[in-house]
């Protein structure tokens, strides 16, 4: 069965005007759904959106224009484009149609071939927006996943740069570190660049099988500076050997540098970061537990939504961008992971901190 080109709904008072441009419509590909008047059609819309709607004018109780005007007010249904069909051809109702936000009229009787052109146009047009809709939204992602992870590398050599002017011989003893965040912050960018050219944008990161020490190492060499100036330390429980099926940068940068540098920011000074790992039924269990002030249920709620405002200031003062967990969500399913996050608030008791819980595939 071919899929539909679009979804229409007829909205006209007259039985057989519906059968006719229902029997055109859909010999076309096209899926119709019909309502006799506006109040049906409103009722219809808050059913199921449709691609278009063919809007008769002269209906009784609710005619076209006040139909079309309580869909405009919807900011659900406001983009949805609007054909009139009317007997009417004075110049002012065509006008005041416009005005309204209908998109194109059709004049009864229609002609099928005129019917089908405008019909086809409007859906093109529709659809075209929506992609470019889609793409622009997956540009801001792409540039919020280059800026958010650029901060930890480069804000990691810019402390180290700050710390040399008080004792010249930093750089020389930070050499490797810088080596391997100058590394990080190139292959953030090769990531966003490997991300855009991937047909449509759609995610589609080439993992493999990575030493999962290695990489909570290469993790902790950035976070270094911060853990020190907030005197953090780490217990690390990670079999030798053990092996994640993970893309190796996202993994590194928008997974585990954002899971402890959340860590970190939310505990308190002097305390201390559990990295622990296990296999599971098959499955490489990898937690982040931390003792610090928590995490409301309302916040939790919202932790992996990128559209809800989640950031919040850190015990020491640090900011926050909110865009962390949204992309480690990403691509921990994009690994064919799964992510979980218990939380329990300072207020509610002794036993607080958050602990970020990555299930990953082994092999």
């Amino acid at each position: 069965m071919s899929e539909k080109k679009g979804n229409i709904l007829i909205v006209d008072d007259t039985t057989k005007n519906i059968q006719v441009l229902a029997s055109v419509l859909d010999e076309q590909g096209y899926s119709v759904k019909a309502a006799t008047d506006g109040k049906q059609a409103l009722a219809a819309v808050e059913k199921s959106i449709p691609d278009l709607i063919l809007l008769d004018i002269m209906m009784p109780e609710m005619d076209g224009f006040e139909t079309i005007r309580e869909l405009k007010k919807n900011p659900l249904w406001q983009n949805v484009p609007v054909i009139f069909l009317t007997a009417k051809i004075e110049t002012e109702d065509i006008v005041h149609g416009f005005e309204l936000g209908a998109v194109d009229y059709i004049t009864k009787p229609f002609n099928s071939s005129e019917l089908l052109a405008r019909v086809n146009t409007h859906i093109a047009l529709k659809k075209a927006t929506e992609t470019i809709a889609r793409i622009s939204n997956e540009r801001k992602e792409l540039l919020h996943i280059l800026c958010h992870d650029l901060t930890n590398p480069i804000g990691f050599v810019s402390s180290v740069l700050d710390m040399n002017k008080e004792d010249p011989s930093m750089l020389e003893q930070m050499k490797e570190s810088i080596e391997v965040s100058m590394i990080s912050s190139l292959e953030i960018i090769q990531l966003v660049r490997m991300i855009m050219a991937v047909d449509e944008n759609k995610l589609n990161l080439e993992t493999s099988l990575l030493d999962l020490q290695s990489m909570i190492n290469d993790s902790l060499t950035m976070m270094n500076i911060k853990a020190k100036l907030k005197d953090i330390r780490f217990e690390i429980d990670i079999p030798a050997g053990q092996k994640v099926c993970v893309e190796r940068t996202s993994f590194i940068t928008s997974v585990i540098n954002n899971a402890l540098t959340n860590a970190m920011k939310f505990s308190e000074p002097g305390g201390t970061i559990s990295i622990k790992a296990k296999e599971e039924n098959g499955k490489v269990v990898l937690t982040i537990k931390d003792n610090g002030i928590g995490m409301s249920e309302n916040l939790l709620r919202d932790l992996f939504d990128i559209k809800k405002k989640t950031s919040r200031t850190g015990t020491a003062g640090e900011a926050g961008t909110g865009f962390g967990m949204p992309l480690m969500m990403k691509f921990v399913k994009n690994y064919g992971g799964e992510i979980r996050v218990n939380s329990r608030e300072k207020s509610a008791g002794d036993d607080h901190g958050t602990e970020i819980i990555l299930v990953l595939n082994s092999r």
